[in-house]
């Protein structure tokens, strides 16, 4: 990708311009796709710096205590962190176009599904470390029926994407990890996936590559799947990504 991730004695960038944005990232990072997905939506600018997560700058423990990404800093100096309150943030700041519905009752039956749904992002660990047969069909089958409340809301509403005709809040957070099931299914060619249970995910997640903002951070599955080969050897080097 040629991404430039800042590392320990990298000196720390300059402030951020007034009523300009800076977002700390790491390019493979799920959670800081959440926050670029929701840019993209929002048509706002933004200024991308990524960072070596091996071998983090000195100075970034300032920018985000836990030095942890992502981080939204803004030119006032304020700074918004994790990954649903950036988004959050975001779509209260550019309400244009709206991500979370008007609905109330709606936005928090979303938020508990996400929240369900939340508990699959451990299992993709699991898997991309599996080695046996066995546990490659355990970790399937975890996944499997943690997303199961996802293709019965499509089914349920029989809606393109959860958000409705275009993508909303939901789609966005759960997009990262089902763009990240083509890399496992890559590392992995020989398992056998519950596909056929998953109609209406399968069609969310073709319509969802044709959105906008999911084309601007859109990643294939052999990309990821090499950088979490090299995860898991031990072999990652940011300076040759």
């Amino acid at each position: 990708m040629g991404a430039k991730f800042l590392k320990k004695g990298d000196p720390q960038p300059p402030p951020v311009e007034a009523g300009k944005l800076r977002l700390y990232s790491m390019l493979y990072c799920p959670y800081a796709q959440r926050a670029r997905l929701v840019l993209a939506a929002k048509g706002v600018p933004f200024e991308m710096v990524d960072i070596n997560l091996k071998n983090k700058p000195e100075w970034y423990s300032k920018v985000h205590p836990e030095t942890k990404v992502p981080a939204l800093e803004m030119g006032s100096g304020e700074v918004v962190v994790e990954s649903l309150d950036i988004s959050d943030y975001l779509d209260r700041k550019f309400p244009e176009p709206p991500l979370w519905s008007a609905d109330q009752d709606k936005n928090l039956h979303h938020k508990q599904l996400l929240e369900t749904v939340g508990k699959a992002f451990p299992l993709y660990r699991k898997f991309f470390r599996a080695i046996t047969s066995q546990e490659l069909d355990e970790a399937v089958s975890s996944i499997a029926a943690v997303i199961q409340p996802l293709e019965n809301e499509l089914s349920k509403t029989g809606s393109k994407f959860f958000g409705g005709a275009r993508p909303g809040m939901l789609d966005y957070m759960i997009w990262p990890w089902a763009e990240r099931i083509e890399g496992l299914r890559t590392m992995h060619p020989d398992v056998k996936l519950p596909l056929q249970d998953f109609p209406r995910l399968l069609a969310w997640g073709a319509a969802m590559k044709q959105d906008p903002a999911v084309k601007a951070s859109l990643m294939s599955g052999e990309a990821h799947a090499s950088f979490i080969k090299k995860i898991v050897d031990g072999s990652l080097d940011y300076d040759k990504l």
